[in-house]
């Protein structure tokens, strides 16, 4: 049987890829959004650790670092993402 800590992992990380795939549902990705996917991240600590998630925060990390995403950053970020969320 899976222990709690697994189980509010899985759930998280299946509600990470739930938010992946709504930011790149219209083809772009906003600053908003790209914050809003770290910030989220940050709030659930369960999913750190994994290299997908901490691939993610190391590139939003890189790409926040101004304040803003470049149009380079967003076409990189929308494919990160869209392969994330499946």
């Amino acid at each position: 049987m899976l222990d709690d800590s697994v189980m509010r992992r899985n759930d998280a990380l299946h509600r990470m890829m739930r938010f992946a795939r709504v930011i790149v549902a219209d083809g772009e990705v906003s600053d908003a959004e790209a914050e809003g996917f770290r910030a989220w991240i940050e709030s659930h600590p369960e999913v750190r650790g994994l290299q997908p998630v901490d691939e993610i925060v190391g590139i939003l990390d890189n790409f926040l670092v101004d304040g803003s995403l470049s149009e380079e950053d967003r076409a990189e970020l929308i494919v990160i993402l869209a392969r994330f969320g499946g």
